[in-house]
C-alpha cells in the first residue's frame, strides 16, 4: 500500500496523521488494523508517531519465536529415557480411548489362554511384513499384522491394538492411535500467509524463521512450523504431504521415529503434548490450507 493510500484509508475515519507516523506505518504496514482499532476506540484525530509506537510495542511484546535445538552428544540412556517420556504421555491419552476393551500389559497377554480378545498399548520396536514386535513397561511380544497394517507403522510409534489369541499367537486386529477429540474448538485466530516468507496472525506479521521446526507463541496460541524434510520420511506411497501430516497427527507426534530422525531435544519439539492453533509445513513444493480436527493446516511452496 503506497502512502497517498495509508492516508486515504484513515480520512475516511477523520483522522490525519502526522509525517513521522506515516513513514512508520509505511515500513510497518502490518500494524493498520490496530492503529484503526485504536483512533476509534480513542477518538484520536491526529495520529502521530507516539500511538503508532505504542502500537509497535505492543506488537513486540506479544509474539516470541521458540527454536528448539537438538543435543550435539547423547548417550544410549538419553535415546531411552527420551523414548519413556514420550511412552508415558501418549500411553496415558491411549488409555481414555473407551474403543479399548479389556486392556491388558503386554507380560498379561503372553499367559491368556483360549481367543479372548483385549487390547495393548506399547510402542512398536521392530516390524517385518507381516508383524510388529510391541513393548512396554512390562516386555515385549510379536504380534501378527495383515501387511497392508504394518505399512502404516514405524518404528517407536505408540499405538494401541485390539488383539486376539489365535493357536497360541497374539494377531492385530485394529491399529488406535493418540488422535485427537473431534470436539476440539477451532480457534479463531486468522492466518495469512503472505509472500517472502511472511505470515500474518491477526493481524501481526512475522517472518517465519529458517530453521527444521519452530514454535511460534502469539498471545494464549501457537503456531508450529515444520520443514517438509521433516515429514517426508513418513510419506507413504501415493501419499501428499498434507494426507501424510495429519497422519502425523493422528500420532500425536510429527517426528515419531529415533530411527529416522536420530535426533535428541532437550524436550521434545515434535510432541502434540498441547494442541497447536496451526501446523505450516514449508518447502512442501504445494499450497494447500484446510482445517483439520480444530487445527489449521497449511503447505508452503
Amino acid at each position: 500500500m503506497e502512502k497517498i493510500e495509508i492516508v486515504k484509508r484513515f480520512l475516511e475515519l477523520k483522522v490525519q496523521i502526522t509525517p513521522n507516523a506515516l513513514d512508520k506505518i509505511f515500513l510497518n504496514q502490518e500494524v493498520i488494523p490496530k492503529l484503526e482499532e485504536l483512533v476509534k476506540k480513542e477518538n484520536v484525530f491526529i495520529l502521530d508517531e507516539t500511538l503508532v509506537d505504542k502500537i509497535l510495542t505492543q506488537r513486540k511484546s506479544k509474539i516470541e519465536i521458540f527454536i528448539p535445538k537438538p543435543k550435539e552428544t547423547f548417550t544410549v540412556e538419553d535415546v531411552l529415557n527420551y523414548l519413556k517420556g514420550r511412552f508415558e504421555i501418549l500411553s496415558s491419552i491411549l488409555q481414555k480411548n473407551n474403543q479399548l476393551k479389556n486392556l491388558v500389559s503386554i507380560s498379561r497377554a503372553e499367559k491368556i489362554k483360549g481367543s479372548e480378545t483385549f487390547s495393548l498399548i506399547g510402542m512398536v520396536k521392530d516390524k517385518t511384513t507381516y508383524s510388529i514386535t510391541l513393548e512396554d513397561f512390562s516386555g515385549s511380544t510379536n504380534i501378527l499384522l495383515e501387511r497392508v497394517e504394518t505399512e502404516k507403522l514405524f518404528i517407536d510409534d505408540v499405538i494401541g491394538l485390539e488383539v486376539s489369541k489365535e493357536e497360541g499367537k497374539l494377531k492385530g486386529k485394529k491399529i488406535y492411535f493418540p488422535s485427537l477429540s473431534f470436539f476440539r474448538k477451532i480457534s479463531g485466530k486468522k492466518i495469512n500467509v503472505k509472500e517472502n516468507g511472511l505470515v500474518e496472525i491477526d493481524g501481526e506479521t512475522i517472518e517465519l524463521p529458517k530453521t527444521e521446526i519452530a514454535k511460534i507463541f502469539f498471545n494464549d496460541s501457537f503456531i508450529i512450523l515444520i520443514d517438509k524434510s521433516i515429514i517426508e520420511p513418513y510419506q507413504l506411497k501415493d501419499k501428499t504431504i498434507m494426507e501424510t501430516l495429519i497422519s502425523l497427527i493422528e500420532r500425536r507426534h510429527l517426528n515419531p521415529s529415533f530411527f529416522i530422525s536420530k535426533k535428541l531435544y532437550e524436550e521434545d519439539p515434535f510432541l502434540l503434548k498441547d494442541i497447536p492453533d496451526a501446523i505450516i509445513v514449508k518447502n512442501a513444493n504445494t499450497f494447500e490450507r484446510k482445517i483439520y480436527k480444530g487445527i489449521e493446516l497449511i503447505t508452503l511452496l
